[in-house]
């Protein structure tokens, strides 16, 4: 049953700030929000308004395109969770995910003089190999090119000349040095090979070249997608942003976009320098800006807006919507001689705060700009004195960062049996959120037979992984079974759970990763991250938290805490060594520390440690921090 628009209330939250409610009703728009405004909750909200409404008609879809994994899978989880009766008409991807579809899927419809042989890899470029690259043809070329291809900077030749660079249906003699230096990358990098290695710039450009080619197939998607979000906008690349605007900037296609033009800090991987300017001029786009905060309190919002406004003038004052718990001094600056010191004062701090306030580990978290895996063992060893365990999330395990796996789709669903599996009752959510995912996988008739339902054939599976836990019980050693004996159960155990789920079907219809080879990378990492957990337990019921560490404290860099928030944040590092790159590029480094300051909820503690350098190369943010009247705690 549809809802009158004028109808229409928000879903799981009391009410929308006047300027959301206007962009929600809005067609294509460019909405700019600051941290904690709620940017992918309006998205959620907007898609549930237009679902709801009929405006987006079945069997019409909304594609919601973010620039990372872990922001796809949250805005799609939201939508389901809200409107499991539309799921099915809510696609949410990444962009690299999306155009990485569009070449598999019709790859047959490249122009000849662009066809693919036969499969491809996929594949990065080093700067070295720029560089040799550039530097070859600065020699070779066509001499009316040389000094000119001499001049192209390299650091910017993937992410914006081949990123900007709309592909010819049939290649013509290059006018420019540009022309002629990627014409050259593309023969070099993929017409010479039967089974070219390719990266997602590369991936991008080809599907924009399949779909401004193939008037039918471009009409097949608009006509899909008549609502396109693009989440964190202001990280899309120039290659992004040229495929959104060749495919949907058009009649017929209403295009969303949100993001903060302050957390801009993939600037280095191509980002564009304002994204949401050239958006509206393209796009014809109205331009909205939320100002409710409903992360931070009014304190921490204020220091916020101070380097808010060093990176915008014109940055308008957020009003925080929290109430503070903690009193006073929310915001502090510990100084230590030495990096075990700081460990030590740091993970006592959080111990004695956990007896006091009963939050959990995962409320806190240890951020910092770069090269956090120098801080973890010192953490590690403090925390641990303190009956607290740390989580790397930065750390690798197999082809993923353990944040990336932690947050996969397909993981979450294989731990979450485990979960109910090694436990019997009390676990609601986690049967909600099992059954949720297991209806994208399973034939749609068990949903509609009598006696064949998911509920059925996932209750069926638990009765037998429990009696095969109750048979199979682990070694008694305090530190877990051995190693060989490790490896055999979660061979059989990973084994029971790609059985269950028809592995070879779900990888072939795409459900959780585009390619077989992708979902291949996810499940490794899921049985390296299992093996270690299982090497680490003495029973069955500890498997799924030692798993996904939830009791511990996380360890991550800005780039990684991007989109999370935490009640207490220890910003690590306010010191020379972290922040060595600061005066190359101050804008860019201050976007960054604008990030990391903006993830905490209602306490912020920097760290200074004097092995880790003075803070000299960053004093015009210790400055800041100073006007603001942030108190400076000299430890030791």
């Amino acid at each position: 049953m549809r809802t009158n628009p004028a109808d229409w209330r928000p879903r799981d939250i009391e009410n929308l700030e006047p300027a959301a409610w206007d962009a929600l009703r809005a067609g294509t728009a460019s909405i700019t929000a600051g941290p904690g405004a709620g940017k992918s909750e309006f998205l959620a909200q907007r898609a549930s308004y237009l679902l709801e409404t009929g405006l987006c008609r079945p069997p019409q879809q909304i594609l919601a395109i973010s620039f990372k994994r872990d922001a796809a899978a949250n805005l799609g989880r939201r939508v389901r969770t809200r409107l499991p009766e539309h799921a099915d008409r809510f696609t949410s991807m990444t962009f690299d995910a999306f155009t990485k579809s569009i070449v598999d899927r019709f790859k047959d419809l490249l122009p000849q003089a662009w066809k693919l042989r036969g499969a491809y890899r996929i594949g990065y470029a080093s700067q070295a190999e720029v560089r040799d690259f550039l530097g070859n043809l600065a020699v070779a070329g066509p001499q009316e090119f040389r000094s000119d291809i001499a001049g192209i900077r390299q650091a910017g030749f993937l992410t914006e000349r081949m990123g900007a660079y709309a592909l010819e249906p049939e290649p013509r003699e290059p006018a420019t040095a540009v022309d002629y230096a990627v014409h050259q990358w593309w023969a070099q990098k993929y017409q010479a090979h039967d089974v070219p290695t390719v990266d997602f710039v590369m991936l991008n450009r080809l599907a924009e070249l399949v779909i401004r080619t193939s008037p039918q197939l471009r009409r097949a998607l608009t006509a899909t997608y008549p609502y396109v979000f693009v989440d964190e906008f202001q990280d899309t690349t120039y290659a992004q942003y040229s495929f959104l605007k060749s495919v949907f900037a058009r009649e017929g296609t209403t295009v969303t976009v949100v993001g903060d033009r302050k957390q801009r800090i993939m600037g280095w991987a191509g980002a564009l320098t304002d994204a949401f300017a050239q958006f509206e001029e393209d796009f014809g786009a109205e331009a909205f800006e939320l100002s409710w905060n409903f992360r931070s309190t009014q304190e921490l919002v204020d220091l916020q807006h101070r380097f808010a406004a060093r990176l915008d003038t014109t940055s308008r004052q957020q009003l925080s919507q929290v109430t503070s718990q903690v009193g006073e001094s929310p915001v502090q600056i510990w100084s230590f001689p030495t990096a075990e010191l700081e460990a030590e004062s740091v993970a006592a701090w959080i111990a004695a705060d956990i007896e006091q306030s009963g939050r959990a580990p995962g409320e806190y978290a240890m951020i910092a700009r770069q090269r956090v895996a120098d801080l973890e063992p010192d953490l590690a060893r403090a925390l641990d004195a303190q009956r607290l365990k740390l989580r790397n999330d930065d750390s690798q395990v197999g082809d993923l960062r353990l944040q990336d796996l932690l947050k996969d789709d397909l993981a979450r669903l294989l731990i979450g049996l485990l979960r109910l599996g090694a436990t019997r009752g009390g676990q609601p959510k986690a049967w909600r959120e099992v059954v949720a995912a297991l209806s994208r996988v399973m034939p749609s008739d068990l949903n509609r037979e009598v006696g064949s339902s998911v509920d059925d054939a996932l209750s069926t599976f638990l009765a037998d992984l429990r009696s095969w836990f109750a048979a199979t019980p682990l070694d008694d050693a305090v530190d877990g079974p051995a190693a060989d004996h490790t490896e055999e159960l979660t061979d059989v155990l990973v084994a029971k759970l790609m059985t269950f789920l028809n592995y070879d079907d779900i990888a072939q219809k795409r459900v959780f990763a585009d390619r077989p080879e992708d979902l291949a990378v996810t499940l490794e990492a899921f049985k390296i991250r299992l093996s270690g957990a299982i090497g680490r337990i003495q029973s069955w019921d500890q498997l799924a938290s030692a798993f996904t560490d939830d009791n511990a404290v996380p360890l991550l860099t800005i780039h990684r805490s991007k989109g999370l928030e935490y009640h207490t944040v220890f910003f690590l590092g306010l010191d020379g060594e972290q922040w060595w790159a600061h005066a190359r590029d101050t804008v860019e480094s201050t976007m960054a520390f604008f990030v990391g300051v903006s993830r905490a909820a209602e306490r912020l503690i920097f760290t200074q440690c004097d092995e880790r350098g003075a803070p000299t190369r960053i004093a015009d943010l210790y400055e800041e921090l100073d006007q603001a009247g942030v108190p400076f705690v000299r430890m030791g």
